[in-house]
């Protein structure tokens, strides 16, 4: 139920955003109507930007916006995510929240839910960005700015296999070793400020949203820190778990026009 949902409310709002005012451009363009004395222009296709924040927070981002119409356009982000285990920021905020500094597999903090443990991952997003001037300028614009937003789409694939974490229960300290699948939808709405100096961008931008977490989890190994005979199991059992979940998001990209 939830994938063909998520199809629906995407075509609706490429329909809404993009559905109109593409005839006047398309006639304009092709008998290149203007003004007398108005020179012509050459006006970039897109943009092409990276997020240099988010390499922090193991992912590389790469967005590309292409302008559609005078003040919208449409962007892809394609996001490729890298494990960052021994990380400061990993081990003091997802690997040591359980008892005794141990990790812990509940709450927002749990060593599933970091972004730094994975092995590999993808992240893609798509927003239908509307633009309160005209961005589809010269690429020898002058410093200029305008005001956005977009609805955002996004899904997000991770995962990783047969990582072993040090837990502690009710008095009883073991490793855990286990595999980890998990896949996330969601959607939003994100605010901006694009600027454009000569071909260079900046975007600032922030949002909020809606997400759903699945996620498979195999435990394959559990046993003790110390070496005591027949203190090692083998369970090989796998749940799975959904969970809906609300975001804030800030950041910015930097890149240039094409």
């Amino acid at each position: 139920m939830k994938t063909p949902f998520f199809i629906i409310v995407f075509l609706s709002i490429y329909l809404e955003c993009f559905g109109i005012n593409n005839s006047n451009i398309s006639l304009n363009e092709l008998y290149d109507y203007s003004n007398a004395d108005s020179i012509p222009e050459k006006r970039a296709f897109g943009t092409l930007k990276i997020n240099p924040i988010q390499l922090i927070f193991s992912e590389i981002p790469v967005s590309f916006e292409i302008y559609r119409t005078p003040k919208r356009s449409l962007q892809f982000q394609v996001g490729f995510i890298f494990p960052r285990r021994d990380s400061k920021m990993n081990q003091t905020a997802f690997n040591s929240n359980g008892e005794e500094g141990m990790a812990t597999d509940k709450g927002l903090y749990s060593y599933r839910n970091s972004p730094f443990n994975n092995d590999f991952g993808i992240n893609l997003k798509t927003e239908f960005r509307i633009y309160s001037k005209e961005i589809n300028s010269p690429q020898t614009t002058n410093h200029r700015k305008s005001f956005y937003y977009a609805p955002q789409l996004t899904y997000k694939s991770c995962f990783y296999k047969d990582q072993t974490f040090a837990m502690h229960y009710s008095g009883f300290s073991h490793y855990q070793t286990e595999s980890k699948y998990s896949h996330i939808l969601g959607i939003g709405i994100m605010f901006g400020i694009q600027s454009y100096n000569h071909g260079l961008i900046t975007d600032w931008y922030g949002g909020f949203g809606l997400r759903s977490r699945t996620m498979s989890v195999t435990v394959n190994k559990i046993y003790s820190p110390d070496s005591r005979p027949d203190s090692t199991i083998y369970p090989n059992t796998t749940s799975d778990d959904v969970s809906f979940y609300p975001f804030v998001n800030f950041g910015m990209r930097m890149g240039f026009e094409l």
